[in-house]
């Protein structure tokens, strides 16, 4: 019965451009849960983000910019994302 209706949402890897949205709201969610100050991402920083293949998709993206936030200082550029990923 759970399988009445099915919805089809594109892989992130399909939907790059929604990645600078996500990006903002996970900041907003992962600062403000754990205190960390608000963070900043460069335009480059996105650019690097959407060149990524992004498999484990969402999850993976708010891991990702989960452990920016941790590791890196305001603003997080472009090297920042290409330092810390953990894709090769």
């Amino acid at each position: 019965r759970l399988n009445v209706i099915k919805l089809h949402v594109p892989p992130l890897r399909e939907r790059t451009e929604d990645i600078p949205l996500l990006v903002d709201h996970f900041i907003n969610q992962i600062c403000d849960s754990q205190g960390h100050p608000s963070r900043s991402f460069t335009d480059d920083a996105i650019v690097e983000l959407q060149k990524l293949p992004w498999k484990g998709n969402i999850r993976e993206l708010y891991n990702m910019v989960e452990r920016l936030i941790i590791l890196c200082d305001n603003p997080i550029s472009g090297k920042d994302v290409i330092k810390h990923t953990t894709h090769s």
